[in-house]
């Protein structure tokens, strides 16, 4: 992870750093810091509740903040803007690590003066977020990935990356696309009063198959025997 977001601080001559953040919803993990300025944007935006990074995850897009001296960036994190000029990043962007359809995370970069991240640059840093989605996933089901998978191997991030699977899964078998794949995979879940996770592990293992399941969530689940 380290030489990956190096190379990418080296990419860019006017980025200064560069963080990387772990999320699932509410919950937020800092994976990697270039240096200490990175990590202060990083934390400040746990610690405020707000900023680029949120707000990309929850976008699903990229987030650039040009000049965090405009007002339109100081009036959308008041508290945030600030603090983060104070720490030494007077630019943020924040570019969505994406599996699918699913949110792994995001990619922070920042400048120590005001301008943009666009055209070719924009492209270049969107390049190294997939890098970084794949290493995260990667890192996260280490091992043979045959069989059955323990989706608490690597914590949230692994029981991510088996719904991600999954998600591709369902989408084979009911020829949808993964938007309602995901949708079916979910209301499965909650039809059978079960975690997403689970049913997921359920699909990856071939336990479970969407083009089998009628009305009933349980039907198309199988036994530890293959038997229906």
């Amino acid at each position: 992870m380290g030489e990956l977001c190096r190379a990418c601080v080296t990419h860019f001559p006017d980025v200064r750093g560069v963080g990387v953040a772990v999320m699932t919803g509410t919950a937020r993990q800092v994976r990697y810091a270039s240096d200490a300025v990175s990590e202060r944007v990083e934390r400040l935006q746990v610690l405020l509740g707000e900023g680029p990074c949120r707000d990309a995850f929850g976008m699903g897009g990229p987030v650039l903040a040009e000049d965090l001296e405009a007002a339109v960036w100081r009036e959308r994190w008041p508290a945030f803007a600030g603090a983060a000029l104070q720490a030494g990043a007077a630019a943020v962007f924040a570019l969505p690590l994406r599996a699918g359809t699913l949110g792994v995370g995001v990619l922070d970069l920042y400048r120590d003066s005001p301008g943009a991240l666009a055209d070719q640059d924009l492209a270049d840093a969107l390049d190294f977020a997939d890098a970084v989605t794949d290493l995260l996933l990667a890192e996260a089901l280490p091992g043979d990935s045959s069989g059955d998978l323990d989706t608490r191997a690597g914590g949230h991030l692994a029981q991510r990356a088996v719904v991600h699977q999954a998600t591709g899964m369902v989408s084979v078998q009911l020829e949808a696309g993964p938007e309602e794949a995901f949708a079916r995979l979910r209301a499965h879940a909650f039809a059978a009063e079960r975690e997403l996770e689970a049913v997921a592990a359920d699909v990856v293992a071939r336990r479970l198959r969407f083009d089998e399941l009628d009305d009933d969530p349980g039907r198309g689940a199988l036994d530890s025997d293959g038997a229906k």
